[in-house]
């Protein structure tokens, strides 16, 4: 079972939407898709506008982190400003089986889409066995 970890105070980003949405920046929290196979764990996340050295990629134990911080570019003033893209740090984090392998992980950046690569270990991946013939009766 692969599953997509939400920070805990999410909830509460939704309903401050509502209370002060004139006024304030919302935080970027990059949407992503997880598709499993046969293979492994694939995670496409969106983090436009993240260069590849604000974004930190760590694996321990059956979590795999992302973090990463998408800059405010407008500055400290407010005024006259009406901001609709989220900015600040961010971190999702995603609960993977044991099967995968750790030393194999891929991680690229291209056009504003982080892919995570994390394959099955070779020794939990589907095989299949031929079934030899035999002789009957023999031991």
């Amino acid at each position: 079972m692969t599953a997509l970890v939400e920070p805990a105070t999410l909830w509460l980003r939704d309903i401050n939407r509502f209370v002060d949405r004139e006024t304030r920046v919302d935080s970027f929290v990059p949407p992503a898709d997880v598709l499993v196979d046969d293979d492994g764990v694939t995670v496409h996340m969106d983090v436009p506008g993240v260069p590849r050295d604000r974004l930190d990629v760590e694996f321990v134990n059956d979590i795999v982190t992302v973090r990463g911080e998408r800059q405010y570019p407008y500055g400290d003033d407010d005024s006259g400003k009406r901001a609709e893209r989220g900015f600040g740090a961010f971190e999702r984090t995603l609960r993977v089986t044991d099967d995968l392998d750790p030393n194999r992980i891929d991680a690229t950046l291209q056009d504003g889409v982080l892919t995570l690569r994390l394959p099955k270990s070779e020794a939990r991946k589907p095989s299949r066995i031929e079934v030899q013939a035999g002789e009957r009766g023999s031991t």
